[in-house]
Order: structure tokens, then C-alpha cells, then sequence
């Protein structure tokens, strides 16, 4: 059987991983080019053409001054990307063999242990917004085991997607100091996740591609609304120069007028003169600006989470509303677990299994768990009222349903044991009672006489007076006929006269309260 890495390549059945440092890069890292700075739209389609021949590294940096730049973005993105560990995670045997039993317990007790474990799955959701997330396993074999001793997060921007010929290809090359133009990937060496809101190559699949034009508008709206904040409201100087004045004269003038709007003095010549015009009040606004911002984040939530009602409520919102986006944003989540999981299970869990285990086990499963909140109020009202109509359920699935224990042993226990007798007894009253037309048609006391009929039909009661006349015609006497009865009781059904004399406790219970009233 072949064995395949985390790339798709075919592999030999190593026995130990590889321990040497890939992505050493001290100038690289601490190398940055500020490509937002001064951001156009031309600029912008540059850097995604980059990206699609396979160079990321102009767009990766986009991305980190999104985030730095955008609080919008990145609080929409936080949202995503941390919302993983409020989730849980299980690991399941491959089956219930006891070697995959105990493989499935080593698993669970290292990531239990593994305290960088919470910070892994953080690092690899940054896949969310960049299409791809990528880190490094430092093992450790020196206690007779290979297990991660850290993971380290490596910078989108270190990953190639070009061969030395300038050929795209679909799995990355990582770039170091010592290889600039970028070095094959050992096995098992690192977690390649991959991962957007956008089928295609890794280099296109970020949802940030989608953000970045929002975030170039809303650069622009933004930048000429301080600008219009800096003189909104402020009187325009106007400067009045006799026609003979020279060039001197005209640049002191430019210079007093630009002083004045700071320090509100200066001095100009004689011949010169200075005009301030008062602006009309109300007639200009902000509002245009603010729209176009507030446009691009509404857009921008639609891209990262599914909608926009968990970020802001707005003008028409509402608890229908915001119910309903939510739950797009739990379907988002579900997604990210999933594919979150299948990373980790294939790219972690794999090779810790192969090397501690051999390659030919079978690795265990990983996956979330999920346990949403129920309304157990209308759950309870949709139980009551099927038993009202009768419909016979037994107490096992009501305790599932609700998630109710069995008592154990003698333990102490709130409210009354509910027999059989009990409930086919009330059963039997609901048949009566909710049938079309009882409680106006019939008075109480034909309500008791029809379940008392009705009890004695379902009970079976002929079956049980048939040993009981086929006695009392074979004796000679009432004496021989009394001796005779307790002869009968061993052929007789115990549960069904249990569930007679529970029956005739209650209708006894319910006719005393009918005298009573």
C-alpha cells in the first residue's frame, strides 16, 4: 500500500520525522514592504495578478495591513477565527478493537497535554481570510516517542507557488534565507491548510481578495473625510493682490494665508489684503463619506460571515432577522470545523500514529461536537400533547429527549415513579376526553361510566371471569367454590390485574372527587 503525504505525494514509510528547522528566515521576517501605503485601484490588480502566477508575497502583505489598518475587518475576521475554540472536539477510535482503542487515547491525552494546541487551531483559521495557513512541527523523539514539541506559525508570504521555471504549481515551496527561490517541503514537517470562501487555487481562495476593493473604497472615503472634517466649517481666506504685485509678494501671500489656518496670525504688505468668506452653515455634511464606509463594511461582514445583523443592527432590524443571520454564521462555522478537523486529522494526527505506531494503522477519527440549545418549553408542550391524543411513548425515549438520567439504585429522586398502569390509565381518560364532542355532550358521571366500561373492555376482564364461572358450575357447594378460587390465581396474569386494579384505584380516586363537587 502507498503512502501519501499531505501534499498528495507518494512517500516512503518513514520511521522517524524530519527534526532539522525549515523556515529560519530572520532577514526575511524582518523585512516588510507597506504596499497600502498610497493603494490605488491599479496597484491593487497588480498584486492580485502576482498572486494568481503564484507570487503571494505582495498580497500576503496586503492582507496583514488590512487587518492592521481595517478594525472592521479585522473584528469580523476575530469573530471567525476565534469562535473555534469555543467548539469542542472528539477523537474516535478507527474501531472498537483494543489496539485502536489505546491509538485513539494516546491521540487524546497529547492534545489534552499540548498547551500551544489552542494557539495551532487559531493560526490555521487565519486560512479564512489569506486561503491558505501553514505551520511548522518541531518533533521530539527524545523520550522513545516522535510527538510535536511546538508549532510555529509561517508567514503567507514565505510560501512560493511557482516552480524555478516560473511554472504554477499547487503545492507550495517555502522560502528561507538560504533559498530565495524556494525549497521542497519535507513530509510531515508542516500543516498545510488550505481553506476560503472561493473554490480554485490556494492563491485565489482568500476571502480578502473580495474585502480588498471594499477596503481601497473605503480607504478613499475615509481619507477625503478627514480632509473635509480638517475645514469643515472654517472660513475660506481669500488673498487679494494688486495687479504690480511680483512673484514675492504673491508667494508671502500664499504663505500668510496657509499660516493663518493654524496659528491665526501672520503679516502680509500693504498692498496685499486678506478676505474671510464664512461658510453656510448645514448646507455640507459628512454623510456621503459615512455611507460609502459604512457600505464597505456591510459588504465586507457579507464576505467574511454570511451577513451583516451580528456586526450591526441598523434601521431595520430585528429578532427574526438577526435569528436567521445567525444562523448563516453557524453554517460558516460548521464548515470551518470541518475542514479545521480533516487538516489536523490528515496532517497531525496521521504521521504521530505512523511513527509511534506504524504506518499501516488506521487513524482515528477527529471531529466536532455539537450541541445546540434547544427550546425544551415547546419540546415539552409537543410531548404533553401527544400523549393528550393518546399516542403511546415509552419513558426511555421522553428521558433521551430531554436528556434525563436513569435513577441510579436508590438514589434520591424528584417527583412520583410513573407506572404502566399508571399511564395506560390516563391514556385511556385522554382517549375519552378528547374525543369530538365529549365534554359538551356527556356529564361527568357518564364520562366515569364510559371509562369504567372502557377499563373493563381493554382489561380483559371476560378472559378473566371464564376460570371463575367454569369453577362456580362445578361445585357442589359455595364452600368447594371458595377452596377452588385461590387454585385459579396461578393460572391467572399478575400484570393484568395489576393494571385493572391500578385502573379501578383511579376511577375510585376520580368518582369520590366527582360526589365531592
Amino acid at each position: 500500500m502507498q503512502l501519501y503525504d499531505q501534499f498528495g505525494r507518494v512517500i516512503q514509510k518513514e520511521k522517524a520525522p524530519e527534526r532539522r528547522t525549515l523556515a529560519a528566515a530572520p532577514i526575511l521576517d524582518s523585512w516588510r514592504e507597506y504596499v497600502t501605503a498610497g493603494l490605488t485601484p491599479q496597484i491593487l490588480a497588480s498584486l492580485l495578478k502576482e498572486a494568481d502566477a503564484g507570487d503571494v508575497r505582495r498580497q500576503s502583505e496586503m492582507f496583514d495591513q488590512m487587518e492592521e489598518k481595517d478594525a472592521h475587518i479585522l473584528g469580523e475576521k476575530s469573530k471567525r477565527q476565534n469562535v473555534i475554540l469555543d467548539l469542542d472536539f472528539k477523537i474516535s477510535p478507527a474501531s472498537e478493537d483494543a489496539r485502536d482503542v489505546k491509538v485513539a487515547e494516546f491521540i487524546e491525552e497529547f492534545i489534552d497535554n499540548f498547551t500551544e494546541y489552542d494557539d495551532v487551531m487559531v493560526s490555521l483559521q487565519d486560512a479564512v481570510g489569506k486561503g491558505f495557513s501553514a505551520t511548522e512541527i518541531f518533533w521530539d523523539v527524545s523520550a522513545g516517542q516522535a510527538l510535536p514539541e511546538k508549532l510555529e506559525f509561517i508567514e503567507q508570504k514565505r510560501l512560493l507557488f511557482t516552480d524555478k521555471t516560473g511554472i504554477l504549481r499547487r503545492h507550495p515551496l517555502l522560502i528561507s534565507d538560504d533559498e530565495l527561490m524556494g525549497a521542497e517541503i519535507p513530509a510531515w514537517k508542516t500543516i498545510f491548510h488550505r481553506y476560503g470562501g472561493k473554490s480554485g487555487h490556494s492563491t485565489r481562495s482568500g476571502i480578502y481578495r473580495v474585502c480588498a476593493w471594499m477596503y481601497l473604497f473605503k480607504n478613499y472615503a475615509i481619507k477625503d473625510w478627514v480632509a473635509f472634517a480638517e475645514v469643515y466649517g472654517m472660513p475660506l481666506r481669500l488673498g487679494k493682490y494688486d495687479p504690480g504685485a511680483d512673484k514675492a509678494d504673491k508667494a508671502a501671500l500664499i504663505t500668510a494665508i496657509q499660516s493663518l489656518g493654524s496659528d491665526a496670525a501672520g503679516i502680509i504688505s500693504k498692498s496685499t489684503e486678506i478676505e474671510f468668506i464664512e461658510s453656510v452653515r448645514g448646507k455640507a455634511t459628512g454623510e456621503l463619506y459615512e455611507a460609502l464606509a459604512s457600505f464597505a463594511n456591510r459588504e465586507n461582514s457579507k464576505a467574511l460571515l454570511g451577513q451583516t445583523l451580528s456586526a450591526e443592527v441598523g434601521d431595520k432590524g430585528s429578532y427574526a432577522a438577526a435569528k436567521v443571520h445567525n444562523g448563516v454564521r453557524l453554517d460558516l462555522i460548521k464548515a470551518d470545523a470541518r475542514a479545521l478537523a480533516g487538516s489536523i486529522r490528515h496532517q497531525l494526527i496521521r504521521p504521530i500514529v505512523g511513527f509511534n505506531f506504524g504506518w499501516d494503522t488506521d487513524c482515528p477519527g477527529y471531529e466536532a461536537v455539537w450541541e445546540e440549545s434547544e427550546d425544551l418549553t415547546k419540546k415539552s408542550e409537543w410531548v404533553g400533547n401527544l400523549l393528550e391524543r393518546g399516542v403511546e411513548m415509552p419513558v426511555s425515549f421522553v428521558r433521551s429527549e430531554f436528556n434525563i438520567p436513569e435513577p441510579d439504585g436508590d438514589e434520591p429522586i424528584i417527583g412520583t415513579r410513573v407506572s404502566a398502569g399508571d399511564v395506560s390509565a390516563a391514556k385511556l381518560i385522554a382517549k375519552i376526553i378528547a374525543r369530538p364532542g365529549a365534554a359538551g355532550d356527556l356529564s361527568p358521571a357518564d364520562v366515569l361510566k364510559r371509562i369504567g366500561n372502557k377499563a373493563l373492555s381493554t382489561a380483559g376482564v371476560d378472559d378473566m371471569m371464564k376460570p371463575i364461572e367454569t369453577l362456580l358450575a362445578k361445585a357442589e357447594s359455595l364452600e368447594e367454590f371458595r377452596d377452588g378460587l385461590p387454585d385459579l390465581l396461578a393460572d391467572m396474569d399478575e400484570s393484568s390485574q395489576g393494571d385493572l386494579m391500578q385502573q379501578a384505584f383511579l376511577l375510585a380516586e376520580l368518582s369520590g372527587r366527582f360526589d365531592a363537587s
